[in-house]
């Protein structure tokens, strides 16, 4: 079994939060390390602009707070399928833009809807902070007591258990 957690985090949660506030982001834990990966555009203030290679940036978050935040256990084949996501070369737009983007990784490697749908079809952190939440109290996880999941990536079902 692999060692790897992967954590999906927003710094904003629910309607109190405006509807372009905030930012998401995931996390691995690999032999007690963590490394943060968010999805930030070329023309952000945070950012350089870097063509047409990928807006997946490592690092930016590492100071960053979570309000929300969600973790699971990966098995190999899904440590595997998640390398392999940050390897692709994948562009911020309006559509796909870091709770998107966070939440699809989680979908595609774990099998779990952590929704950041909002108005209007965009996606958004503090929807993203919400679905955290409302997972988390139903079934509550942290960076030492993470999700356990028995299906691998892109699997059209899952069984869990903690």
């Amino acid at each position: 079994m692999s060692d790897m957690i992967l954590g999906i985090h927003s710094n904003v949660s629910g309607d109190e939060a405006g509807f372009t506030s905030g930012h998401a982001w995931i996390s691995i834990r690999r032999g007690g390390k963590t490394t943060v990966y968010g999805l930030w555009p070329d023309a952000h203030p945070k950012t350089l602009d870097n063509g047409d290679k990928s807006d997946i940036r490592v690092g930016m978050e590492s100071r960053s707070r979570p309000k929300a935040s969600r973790y699971y256990k990966l098995s190999d084949a899904q440590s595997k399928h998640f390398n392999a996501l940050m390897r692709a070369n994948v562009g911020w737009t309006y559509t796909n833009t870091c709770s998107a983007w966070a939440s699809d990784i989680v979908e595609s490697v774990i099998g779990e809807d952590v929704d950041s749908d909002d108005y209007f079809g965009f996606e958004t952190p503090r929807e993203l902070g919400k679905s955290s939440e409302e997972l988390e109290k139903k079934d509550p996880t942290s960076i030492l007591s993470p999700k356990k999941l028995t299906k691998n990536p892109a699997s059209s079902t899952q069984t869990s258990g903690k």
